[in-house]
């Protein structure tokens, strides 16, 4: 069970009017003695009116006559609250962490016996959930501080292919498939990129301002984009639509199969190929003819890794 579970039914054992000692609630929870104080110590910060009692017979409950206003909320409203602040909760590292917590412990104490139960019945049957991705994320606040400031910053950052040390302005951060990404103006190349930022090693702050990011800059030509065009069978294009990429540039066939029509860059085209080798046979690309080029050598190295497997299955289909 997770956090926002675990304050909702210690919310709802409240308000049955008992005490509760921090052992029985542990023990009906299946958490902690430590981690059942961090969230009684957190309700109590959101403003649940909770009382302490030591000694025997001593424990926690809810003071009713102190209780919150309640909210103008439906239940849905409420959920969908609850369910969008989850939906951040499962990235390791958040710009507001404690701040996320305590908005969601503010609204449940904030709610009604009956509403409570309405939104803990409603919760279970939807999830928003994310990749489960262990990545940390330590410049994640202070990127969005410079981006606040509209400071440069200098960062190390750590790419696909290679290391580098660059400038960059911030513009905003935004959370994807597991990952925070930084979309900023980057002085290296002279135009903006998306970085992830568990892939930035070190950063500083760059002593001089740096221009409004809404100020014309010159920049350099930028390479001929090569048109894209990838068959996708029936399978294929289920295996396809959810990529975060090329997931919305497919166009469907009568037949049931689909083709990718997009432009690419010549600097991304082994990127590409490695995304059609991921789809197997269900894929054939038709154009760039530079692409077809960039995955018979992804294949080719692929191969390369298996000599001998390889070896032995064209000495087994000869037998046969």
């Amino acid at each position: 069970m997770n956090r926002t579970g675990r304050l909702l039914e210690l919310l709802a054992l409240f308000h049955t009017g008992k005490t509760f000692s921090v052992a029985d609630l542990a023990d009906t929870l299946s958490v902690s003695k430590r981690t059942m104080l961090r969230d009684l110590h957190f309700l109590s910060e959101a403003g649940a009116p909770l009382q302490a009692s030591p000694g025997p017979g001593g424990g926690y409950r809810l003071i009713r006559s102190h209780s919150l206003a309640p909210l103008a909320l439906t239940t849905e409203e409420a959920v969908a609250l609850i369910l969008s602040y989850e939906a951040l909760l499962s990235y390791t590292d958040k710009p507001f962490a404690k701040e996320n917590l305590s908005v969601i412990a503010k609204l449940l104490a904030s709610l009604s016996t009956d509403t409570l139960e309405k939104v803990e019945q409603l919760r279970q049957k939807l999830r928003v959930t994310n990749p489960s991705r262990r990545v940390e994320t330590p410049f994640l606040r202070p990127l969005l501080d410079a981006a606040l400031s509209r400071q440069a910053v200098e960062v190390e950052y750590d790419s696909l292919n290679r290391k580098s040390t660059r400038i960059i302005q911030p513009d905003y951060l935004y959370a994807f498939d597991g990952y925070w990404y930084c979309k900023c103006f980057c002085f290296l190349r002279q135009c903006t990129v998306k970085l992830r930022v568990d892939r930035i090693q070190a950063m500083t702050i760059v002593d001089a301002p740096a221009p409004a990011l809404d100020l014309p800059v010159a920049q350099p030509e930028e390479p001929e984009l090569l048109p894209l065009r990838i068959r996708l069978t029936r399978k294929g294009c289920k295996l396809a639509e959810s990529h975060h990429q090329f997931g919305n540039r497919i166009s469907l066939l009568a037949d049931g199969s689909a083709l990718i029509t997009d432009t690419v860059a010549p600097s991304e085209l082994d990127w590409v190929a490695r995304f059609v080798l991921g789809l197997g046979r269900e894929a054939t690309v038709e154009a760039p003819a530079a692409l077809i080029v960039s995955l018979r050598r992804e294949m080719d190295a692929v191969i390369a890794f298996y000599p001998d497997t390889v070896q032995a299955q064209a000495e087994h289909s000869k037998k046969w």
